[in-house]
């Protein structure tokens, strides 16, 4: 069990939901911009793919080193190192007279995404109190939010006008920064979770490591399943003869649901078990992959893939920490790793669609989601058989074992 505290006054949690949205708006504005970017810099495609290449990689460190920050400054000068490389490597990317300065600010930018991702998930778990489930849910939510609307900005005003959209994405992190006084410097998540570590039995570490291990599996699959149907759904419904805008519009759909499920799961994860939350989440990933078989009803199964991927990686991240097994570097190597599948997926799909054509990302999609709920069904297990009389229950009990809160948020 995670031990929380209050760490955030007034102001704060609401710079971090501006935080969330500005990194989910530079998540998505890389695809819409690439015709701008080989116009302007006579680039081919897989070069202007380049800038989201470096944001990944960088978003990768971001993570990793964000905990280093963490040891060393605690919370208030992470999450404010963080918020500031979003703001600086967006505005870098609107000013950026040379392709090469693009890369370069697109990867100083993703150190920044990175590092406010898993810091703001890490604060509000712990240090939120019993707000703590819902409010990731709903700084996910915003995240999606931002990848909804960053494409929308760029096709109202045109793709050549790029640049605006990545100074705005760098005023809304400018947002987060500016409230970050509000979050306490100590104690860090790090420190908290250590607490809960120190005296494991060597069995239990054991089956600590196979609990990492069943998420990063839950997150590999699930990611993989998010950006595979994101990738390639309007491929798949173009063969399916759907137009352009009506393959994008679906698209966009699927992004949005996801947002609807996040919302949703916010308002259900106080009187749902995570574990019960994520695994239905996965159930119903599986059954609208299963749906998406009959090809007629791709873009509706989709939808609703969409609507149950959401919940999954909000509420799995408070269930990990939860379970007592995310203390050390634990947390943010799972969320690190994890994106493998969120790269992997869309290449794999498309060499599956080279061999086989768009007729096989259905079933590709259904058995990566199968996998997906059968991590989440082994990971119930593991942290149920592994719960302690002095955890106050099981770890598949009420919020699946939600942090307690020493003080109210």
């Amino acid at each position: 069990m995670v031990e929380t505290t209050s760490l955030f006054r007034r102001g704060a949690v609401v710079g971090c939901l501006f935080a969330m949205t500005a990194i989910g708006a530079l998540t998505a504005a890389h695809g819409p911009a690439i015709p701008a970017f080989r116009a302007e810099q006579g680039i081919d495609g897989a070069t202007a793919a380049g800038g989201l290449a470096a944001q990944s990689i960088g978003a990768v460190a971001g993570i990793l080193l964000s905990q280093a920050l963490l040891r060393r400054r605690g919370n208030t000068a992470a999450v404010g190192a963080s918020a500031l490389l979003v703001a600086v490597g967006s505005v870098a990317i609107a000013l950026a007279p040379s392709w090469p300065l693009i890369l370069a600010s697109a990867a100083v930018a993703g150190l920044g995404l990175g590092g406010c991702d898993v810091l703001i998930t890490q604060l509000l778990i712990v240090g939120a109190g019993s707000r703590g489930p819902a409010l990731v849910n709903v700084a996910h939510a915003c995240f999606g939010l931002g990848t909804a609307l960053a494409p929308a900005a760029i096709a109202a005003i045109g793709a050549e006008h790029y640049r605006v959209v990545f100074a705005g994405i760098g005023s809304l992190a400018l947002v987060g920064l500016a409230t970050v006084r509000g979050i306490s410097a100590a104690p860090t998540p790090l420190e908290l979770t250590a607490r809960t570590a120190g005296d494991a039995a060597p069995r239990r570490r054991l089956a600590g490591t196979a609990i990492v291990l069943g998420f990063l599996v839950l997150y590999v699959t699930h990611f993989g399943v998010q950006s595979g149907i994101g990738s390639w759904e309007p491929t798949v419904l173009a063969e399916q003869g759907y137009g352009a805008a009506a393959a994008s519009l679906a698209t966009s759909g699927f992004w949005l649901a996801m947002v609807g499920g996040r919302f949703t799961a916010a308002s259900l994860s106080r009187r749902v078990p995570l574990p019960a939350l994520v695994v239905a989440s996965c159930a119903g990933m599986v059954a609208a992959a299963a749906v998406a078989l009959h090809g007629p009803a791709t873009a509706w199964a989709y939808l609703l893939a969409g609507f149950c991927i959401g919940p999954i990686f909000p509420n799995g991240l408070t269930w990990l920490a939860a379970s007592g097994h995310a203390h050390g570097g634990r947390f943010a190597a799972v969320i690190a790793a994890s994106m493998i599948g969120m790269a992997l997926a869309p290449t794999g799909l498309g060499a599956v669609i080279g061999r086989w054509g768009t007729q096989a990302v259905a079933p590709s999609v259904l058995a990566i989601a199968a996998l997906a709920l059968l991590a989440g069904g082994f990971v119930t297990v593991l942290t149920r058989a592994g719960a302690r009389p002095e955890d106050g229950g099981s770890a598949g009990g009420r919020g699946g074992a939600v942090p307690r809160s020493t003080t109210s948020a």
